[in-house]
């Protein structure tokens, strides 16, 4: 008996007496190995049906294998977002389950992996889980493995920091402390606080967008490292431009305008910006100087929204300058700042009407 059925193998060889004296000790020898659990069938048998069962059991590609087709199949995605990939793969993946058969690989397998791993925060655990379901439903769909074990991965919720915006008071500060430093960063960071653009955006915004009768700049670009690619969310917007974000601009055509294509240029090199590191260096060290608590420059695109919100904006106008998909967003980040902004509406209306004389008290007084 093996594995709890009889199995029946046949011996090429005449039946001879010493034929099958030694077929009968083979049959012993078999038996004992199947006893201690040592018995190897394909090195017994390896023509047989069962020996090329086990061949195609063991057989079949790594992960690192199909990992590597998921990663060329995805070629067409930005590079900064292959590259997120790739580093993912080799840092957290690859080294634990990367030469493994993917056939072999179990969700507990799976689940321990991300659980062994210290996270910098939830966002990352999240992406990181990513690179793992996806080449495991690329080896689903072709056929690789019967059952998927990552299908069951779940990406685990990340408390959001809120808006953390400047007040008016702070934005100004902050631009006039650039103007002393460095008058080029001055209007890049005018420019931010006054139209909300993200700092991807900003870097990609080129002359060429700027419509300066109609006091419009067309965002339908945005660098990430040297690639230059679509918006976050792939649609292309004009941003009206305020008082503030044209007197910014008019500075900074004076600097760059016929450097190059770009509106914005670092002012060290005169080149393009390519990593937004530069930026943030030099924010940090302003922001120093100013005795406001820290923030990071993503704050500029919240002040904006709050700015707007809290003077009475339209909401949707708000929205569709920032670049938002939907209201849905808008409305949940800043709902608090709406609500302000509606509560404030509602008592003045009242006080409006508060400030009236009283038309019958003024005819009382005067019988």
């Amino acid at each position: 008996m093996w594995k709890g059925s009889r199995q029946w193998e046949t011996l090429k060889m005449d039946p001879t007496p010493a034929n099958l004296k030694n077929a009968s000790k083979l049959r012993n020898e078999i038996k004992t190995l199947i006893a201690i659990g040592q018995f190897d069938y394909a090195a017994f048998f390896p023509d047989s049906k069962i020996a090329e069962e086990q061949r195609q059991a063991k057989s079949g590609p790594t992960f690192r294998e199909v990992a590597t087709r998921w990663m060329q199949a995805n070629s067409h995605l930005a590079s900064s977002t292959l590259d997120d990939y790739r580093k993912r793969l080799n840092h957290h993946v690859l080294p634990v389950i990367g030469d493994q058969l993917i056939r072999d690989i179990k969700y507990s397998d799976l689940a321990a992996l991300l659980g062994n791993i210290e996270w910098g925060s939830m966002k990352s655990r999240n992406n990181t889980a990513t690179v793992i379901r996806q080449p495991f439903d690329l080896a689903f769909i072709d056929g690789l493995i019967e059952v998927n074990p990552a299908a069951r991965l779940r990406n685990v919720k990340s408390q959001k920091e809120p808006p953390d915006p400047f007040n008016l008071e702070e934005a100004n500060l902050i631009i006039a402390k650039f103007r002393e430093v460095s008058p080029q960063h001055a209007n890049l960071f005018e420019f931010a606080f006054f139209t909300g653009m993200r700092t991807s955006e900003l870097m990609g915004l080129c002359w060429e967008d700027i419509d300066w009768n109609l006091h419009l700049a067309r965002v339908k670009r945005a660098k990430v490292g040297q690639e230059v690619k679509g918006t976050k969310t792939g649609n292309i917007r004009d941003v009206e431009l305020n008082s503030r974000a044209l007197a910014a601009l008019q500075r900074q055509r004076e600097q760059s305008y016929l450097r190059g294509k770009e509106v914005f240029t670092n002012p060290n090199t005169g080149e393009a910006y390519s990593f937004p590191q530069v930026l943030w260096k030099v924010w940090t060290q302003v922001m120093k100087k100013t005795g406001i608590r820290y923030r990071k420059p993503y704050q500029t695109r919240h002040t904006f929204a709050t700015l707007n919100l809290m003077a009475g904006a339209n909401p949707m106008w708000v929205s569709r300058q920032m670049g938002h998909t939907s209201m849905k967003m808008l409305l949940e980040v800043y709902s608090r700042w709406i609500d302000m902004a509606d509560r404030s509406r509602e008592k003045n209306k009242l006080e409006s009407m508060l400030s009236v004389p009283n038309v019958c008290q003024i005819k009382t007084a005067q019988a």
